[in-house]
C-alpha cells in the first residue's frame, strides 16, 4: 500500500463521497424524525435529540473531523426546519460535540456501547445547559423551575431513553467504512 507524505494511506474520492452521502442521509433522517414525527408525538412533553445521538455516534466511531462536519450539517438542518429557535447555536453546539467527543473517544475509552452511552449522557447534559441558556435569552419572564421541570429534565431523559435504540442504526451506518472494528 502506498502512503502519502504524512504516512497515511490516501483516501479515495469515492470512499469519501460515499461516507459523506451516508452520514448526510443519517443526519437528515434524524433531523426529520426529531422535528416532525417526535414533535407531533410528544413523549413526556419533550422531543428526543436524535441529531445529537447521531453526531456522537459518528464522532465516536469515525473521528472528530467527521463528527464536527456531521454536527454542523445536523445543526443547520435543524435550524432550517425551525427546531433551533431564534438563536443560531445548534450548528456550533453540534460541531463542538462532534469534535470533542471524537477526540475523547480516540484518547480515553474504547469504542463500544458503554462509552458511546457515556458520551450521550454528557452530550445530553450539555444540551440541557444550552436549552436553559436559550430559554433565558429568549423568554422575557423566566421561571427557572418551570424551565427545568417542563423542558430540560424531560428532554434529557427522553434523549437518553432513545440513545440505545439509535445505537445499532448509527453503528451500522459507520461500519462499512471501518470493517476492521467489530460490533461490540
Amino acid at each position: 500500500m502506498e502512503l502519502n507524505e504524512r504516512g497515511r494511506r490516501p483516501i479515495l474520492s469515492s470512499y469519501t463521497a460515499g461516507k459523506i452521502l451516508l452520514f448526510s442521509i443519517l443526519i437528515f433522517l434524524c433531523a426529520c424524525l426529531q422535528s416532525s414525527f417526535f414533535s407531533a408525538a410528544i413523549l413526556f412533553s419533550a422531543v428526543p435529540d436524535l441529531v445529537l445521538i447521531a453526531v456522537v455516534g459518528i464522532a465516536v466511531y469515525d473521528g472528530e473531523r467527521s463528527g464536527a462536519v456531521a454536527g454542523i450539517f445536523g445543526g443547520v438542518v435543524l435550524e432550517a426546519f425551525g427546531a433551533g429557535g431564534n438563536i443560531m447555536l445548534l450548528p456550533l453546539f453540534y460541531m463542538l460535540c462532534g469534535f470533542f467527543f471524537g477526540i475523547a473517544a480516540h484518547f480515553l475509552f474504547n469504542k463500544n456501547f458503554i462509552s458511546w452511552m457515556l458520551y450521550c449522557v454528557i452530550g445530553a447534559a450539555f444540551r440541557a445547559v444550552l436549552s436553559v441558556v436559550h430559554a433565558v435569552l429568549v423568554e422575557t419572564d423566566v421561571n427557572i423551575l418551570l424551565i427545568f421541570t417542563e423542558i430540560v429534565i424531560p428532554e434529557y431523559f427522553i434523549t437518553l431513553l432513545m440513545s440505545p435504540l439509535m445505537y445499532l442504526p448509527v453503528r451500522a451506518a459507520v461500519r462499512p467504512f471501518h470493517k476492521k472494528i467489530e460490533m461490540e
